[in-house]
Parts: C-alpha cells; sequence; structure tokens
C-alpha cells in the first residue's frame, strides 16, 4: 500500500508537472519578477497544481474514507482552488482571510475535529481546557500556520522543504504507534512534493516552476489540521510537540507580526521582512539560505523530541526561550533600525 502511494503520487504530480507548465504560460498562469520577486523570467506558477493533483489520484485509489480524511480533503480542495484563484486575480488579503475562516469552520462542522485543550502545555497537572474558546483558537491555529507556510515561499524549496521534513516527522511519529486515519494523506502529499521540489530548485529555466499561493496554502492547510488532529488523538503526541514540527515557519510568522506592531506598520501586506529575506540581507546564497532554514528545522525538530521524552514540563517554555531569542536577533539586526542610526 505504502509503495503503491508512493508510485501513485510521485508519478501523478510528474506527468502534471510535464503537461501543465507549457500551458500555465499560455494561459498566463506565471509568476513576473517584481520589486519583492528577484527571480528571472516570468515562472509557471503550477507546482501546486501538480502537488494537489498528485494527492488527489492517489487518495482517490488508497485512502480508506472516513469523516476525517473526507472532511481534510474536501476543505483542501476548497483551500487550494482560494489559493489558484488568488493566483490569478491577486485577491485582497481580507477576502482570502475570510475564505479561510469559512472553510476552516466547514472542517470542524464536517469532523468535529477541534482544539478541546492545550493539554499538559503548561507543565500543570491538568490539562488546559478551552471550553468555549475551543473553536475560535482552532480558526486562529489553522490560518496561522496555514499562512505562516504561505509566507516562506519565497525562495525555491523552502516551504515545500519545511512541510516535506515535517509530515515525514509525522508519519514517523505516527506509525512507531498507530495507524491514524491521516497518514495515507500525509505518505502521498509528501510524494507528490518530491517531483515539484526537482523542478522547483532545478537551475535550468526551462523546466522550473513555483508552488503558487493554491500549494503554499494546500501544504499549509492540511499540517496544520494534521497536527491538530494529532495533539487530540494519537497517544503521547502532546500539544506543545506539535509546535516543534513547524517551529521555523512559526517563529517566523510571530516575529514578523511583532516586528510589524511595533513599527506601527501594516500587518496584512507582503513585505521583504521574513527569514528568508533576513538571510538575503546577510550575503547568504539562496541554496545555503535553503540548507541550514532545512537543516535548523531538524535539529530544532530533534531537540524538541528529546526535551519532550525526558522533560516534557520544559517542553513549551523551551520553544518560547528559543522564539524569544530568534525574536532578538531579528529586532537587533533590523535592517531599518540599522538606517536610522546613522
Amino acid at each position: 500500500m505504502t509503495e503503491m502511494i508512493f508510485i501513485t503520487a510521485s508519478l501523478s504530480s510528474l506527468i502534471a508537472l510535464i503537461l501543465l507548465r507549457p500551458l500555465a504560460v499560455k494561459l498566463n498562469l506565471v509568476d513576473y519578477p517584481s520589486e519583492r520577486k528577484n527571480h528571472s523570467g516570468n515562472i509557471p506558477l503550477v507546482g501546486g497544481i501538480s502537488v494537489f493533483l498528485g494527492l488527489l489520484v492517489s487518495c482517490s485509489f488508497f485512502v480508506e474514507f472516513e469523516k476525517f480524511s473526507s472532511g481534510l480533503l474536501i476543505t483542501a480542495s476548497l483551500i487550494f482552488f482560494l489559493g489558484v484563484w488568488d493566483d490569478f486575480v491577486n485577491l485582497k488579503a481580507k477576502t482570502k482571510l475570510a475564505f479561510q475562516v469559512f472553510i476552516s469552520v466547514i472542517m470542524i462542522y464536517i469532523t468535529d475535529v477541534k482544539l478541546e485543550s492545550l493539554g499538559y502545555i503548561f507543565g500543570v497537572l491538568y490539562p488546559f481546557e478551552l471550553g468555549i474558546f475551543s473553536i475560535p483558537i482552532t480558526i486562529i491555529a489553522v490560518i496561522a500556520l496555514t499562512n505562516a507556510i504561505n509566507m516562506l515561499d519565497g525562495i525555491d524549496g523552502l516551504a515545500a522543504g519545511i512541510v516535506l521534513l515535517a509530515a515525514l516527522g509525522l508519519i514517523f511519529f505516527s506509525l512507531k504507534l498507530e495507524f491514524t486515519p491521516f497518514i495515507n494523506i500525509l505518505l502521498a502529499i509528501s510524494s507528490a512534493l518530491l517531483p515539484f521540489i526537482i523542478f522547483n530548485i532545478a537551475p535550468y529555466p526551462k523546466i522550473k516552476v513555483f508552488l503558487g499561493d493554491g500549494g503554499s496554502l494546500l501544504l499549509g492547510y492540511i499540517m496544520s489540521w494534521a497536527l491538530i488532529y494529532s495533539a487530540e488523538n494519537i497517544h503521547n503526541f502532546t500539544h506543545s510537540f506539535a509546535l516543534w514540527y513547524v517551529a521555523i515557519p512559526l517563529f517566523d510568522f510571530f516575529a514578523v507580526i511583532i516586528m510589524r506592531i511595533v513599527k506601527k506598520h501594516t500587518l496584512m501586506i507582503a513585505k521583504k521582512d521574513h527569514i528568508h529575506h533576513f538571510l538575503e540581507n546577510l550575503g547568504i546564497s539562496q541554496k545555503l539560505i535553503l540548507l541550514l532554514t532545512i537543516s535548523s528545522g531538524l535539529v530544532i525538530l530533534t531537540i524538541g523530541s528529546f526535551i519532550e521524552n525526558k522533560f516534557p514540563a520544559l517542553s513549551f517554555p523551551v520553544f518560547l526561550i528559543l522564539f524569544f531569542i530568534y525574536l532578538f536577533i531579528r529586532m537587533y539586526n533590523d535592517p531599518e533600525k540599522k538606517v536610522k542610526r546613522y
């Protein structure tokens, strides 16, 4: 079964990439260079479509549909089409946000999966129950991670690589303990990502493609629900441990929000203030940024796993300490701040 999911998803994604790339150029579904985007040439935005088709084809044959997997695929499809729509017409941020809230509500209604508590995240003896705040906090968590992944999609392979790392980590953890309903979906999306990553990081303009908002929103949305489901249903998978899987996008997302609030900048606007922009300003090449970021994600996840096993009460506090260290580094090395000094 596992082998068939891998073959079907990766092969479907590869075929889609080959067939859709020239079609995207004709339909003008391409990403143009701009002040914020310094790539060369007009790059087809078909990576996300190919990943989605690979996921859909493999799941149609090999996923046993129950309430959660069905709800996840239905609502993930809606998120994907929202992203593709945005790729075509460049939707307003508030419009995208409203649709994301609506789709998340549908997911909760279909599956009844939500964050019932934050577990023992503060190291107390009893779980921190959310009560009436369960649904709004779940929606905020989904939207935050979905858009955090979307914001990471600024250099080749970064968003896809971070999601692939998290998905493989979840698969490995789940298979050690129990076979969960969404493992096949994670296997499918991981397999479908592989051909895209090859095309995306390739140095040859004739085969290069980008993920597009359709792809990045799809990846972030599926990962957010995979972590929520795991934290609520998988034995020994804590809510604090879920954070370690996506530490890089969460660190970046909340650091950017805090920095924009401090500087009184608009929150919902595309700017060059994310982790990859920060590293580029230090003179680091994009290939090295990709390697450093993915490696850091793996190291952080390994640290988180060790702490969860040995000192579970310290997991969330240590996670927060690492975040504040990152935030301090970002604020201290803020290019705008340095300009003002002179």
